[in-house]
């Protein structure tokens, strides 16, 4: 299982069977809203070649038409999942419905050889975490969310099972948790390893994952940071973050 981190919220997840990619955002569309990126895309959306893109809430750094379009254009064979918010857009920008999937909180899908499950989220109205199974190995990934007591309890009943990595927000803006609370959740879920995310890419909406990395490992969890665009096995996460 290799994990690319994309930037912001995203991450390729690599299997045997399926390339999961979870809220691609490689374009440059928000700078004309004054968010232009840090970090330019590690690469275009049709080198992408996901076999199913999830979506976790319709905000552009999230579902980005400019990613989106390009892919389902380009591989038709491409299926895309998320919230309802999510699937309603990808409607309207044409995509067939036989494409689609909707998730709704604690809901599983099977994509190949992967189980995806929706976890909890606060974000938008029907936002979702994103549980993937795969061959005994759980990951989470967190999109976006506010703290609220129930996460925690919420990410372990979707995930069933003891999660081996929590892929977690930590930049504390517009909608999200800040760094400490990312840690109080990840102490209550007890994965083996913890990364942050959801920093770096825009200069008004950004977080130092230092402290985060800091407070896990001295709870007694692994923890570490990805790079973006350079792709790790699960196993490596695991053994840097436990180093």
């Amino acid at each position: 299982m290799n994990i690319t981190w994309l930037g912001q919220g995203g991450f390729l997840i690599e299997l045997p069977g399926a390339r999961l990619a979870v809220d691609p955002y490689l374009s440059d569309s928000l700078a004309c809203k004054g968010l232009p990126r840090l970090v330019a895309p590690p690469c275009s959306p049709r080198a992408l070649r996901p076999s199913m893109v999830v979506c976790t809430h319709d905000h552009d750094d999230h579902f980005d038409p400019a990613t989106i379009g390009p892919i389902a254009a380009g591989q038709t064979d491409c299926q895309f999942a998320g919230s309802a918010s999510v699937i309603r857009h990808a409607l309207q920008m044409g995509i067939d419905s036989h494409r689609c999937r909707q998730l709704q909180w604690f809901e599983c899908i099977s994509h190949g050889p992967v189980v995806l499950c929706a976890a909890p989220a606060e974000h938008d109205g029907d936002a979702i975490g994103l549980v993937v199974e795969h061959a005994g190995r759980r990951i989470y990934v967190s999109g976006d969310s506010v703290y609220f007591d129930e996460l925690a309890r919420g990410i372990v009943k979707a995930a069933g099972s003891p999660l081996d990595l929590v892929l977690i927000c930590i930049n504390g803006r517009a909608g999200n948790m800040t760094w400490q609370q990312a840690v109080h959740v990840v102490c209550a879920v007890g994965p083996r390893a913890a990364v942050p995310m959801h920093y770096g890419m825009f200069a008004s909406n950004t977080a130092d994952p230092a402290p985060f990395v800091e407070a896990v490992r001295a709870a007694g969890i692994g923890a570490t940071t990805l790079q973006v665009g350079m792709p790790m096995d699960l196993e490596a996460i695991l053994d840097r973050a436990s180093r």
